[in-house]
């Protein structure tokens, strides 16, 4: 069961709708919601410095350093505002540093984090997205929330399950939440063989069940690629959160994220439970 939130908050509109939806959960589940906002300080400091010194860029840096805090301030406090208004427990965290770092080392603390699904925490890219959230996702040790501009106000759960290892964990990891409580669960799995994208529905649906969890078994038999097949199932049945195993390479995981997980972050209109 939720207790504890954390919200990356950038000051952007992706990171408000991602805590427009914690607010919606924290007051759902009783939970204390926390913002986060980081002080990218690491990210002032260019090789240039190396070339001509860090004193020349000293003045300059000191100035920069004062307008990122008080623009992370002033994020927070407008956060601290908005769950006031909605009956809320807030706590403002502000942190100094690589912002993806930050967050990995906090996130122990809490039960979720939830993100934007564009990320602009670092200096200089507050136009353009940075790699946050894809740094976040391969290596953080909780579930993690990717919450789209616009993710609706569904409220049944899709469920994206081909019988992994990261299926299994993420499936777990939902339960635990809490967030499929009183909500109807569909665990959709696609596969060219009928029965077998049966098999492993049923695996998941028995888990959920045992529970107490109002879950059902929609296979899919299809030849074409399971991602396109579970877009069009979604968009169609506009559920207000999926859930999907995150899947990384073992060597540069880091970096990248398997194709499934890249083609929904890109395209899936309702939140994503991620954990791999």
């Amino acid at each position: 069961m939720l207790k504890t939130l954390l919200v990356g908050l950038d000051g952007s509109e992706h990171s408000e709708a991602a805590l427009e939806l914690a607010i919606r959960w924290a007051k759902r589940f009783d939970a204390l919601l926390v913002g986060m906002g980081c002080v990218d300080e690491p990210g002032l400091h260019g090789p240039e410095e190396i070339l001509v010194g860090e004193a020349y860029f000293a003045p300059l840096n000191s100035s920069l350093l004062l307008e990122l805090k008080q623009r992370v301030e002033g994020t927070l406090s407008r956060a601290a505002l908005r769950c006031a208004q909605a009956g809320v427990a807030f706590k403002p965290l502000e942190e100094v540093g690589t912002p993806y770092v930050q967050i990995l080392l906090e996130a122990q603390r809490f039960d979720l984090i939830m993100l934007g699904r564009l990320t602009h925490f670092q200096f200089g890219w507050e136009k353009e997205a940075d790699v946050t959230l894809s740094r976040v996702l391969a290596e953080c040790p909780r579930p993690v929330v990717v919450v789209p501009q616009n993710p609706g106000d569904g409220e049944s759960v899709a469920v994206a399950y081909d019988g992994s290892l990261q299926a299994a964990r993420v499936l777990s990891s939902f339960e635990a939440s809490g967030l499929g409580q009183g909500r109807e669960i569909q665990v959709i799995s696609v596969s060219k063989d009928k029965k077998d994208a049966a098999r492993r529905a049923d695996r998941a649906v028995e888990f959920l069940k045992s529970h107490g969890l109002n879950a059902f078994a929609h296979p899919v038999d299809s030849a074409r690629q399971p991602p396109e097949v579970l877009l069009e199932m979604i968009k169609l049945s506009k559920p207000g959160l999926v859930v999907m195993g995150a899947y990384g390479q073992p060597v540069l995981r880091e970096f990248f994220l398997g194709s499934t997980t890249r083609t929904f972050l890109e395209n899936c209109p309702a939140p994503l439970f991620l954990y791999h």
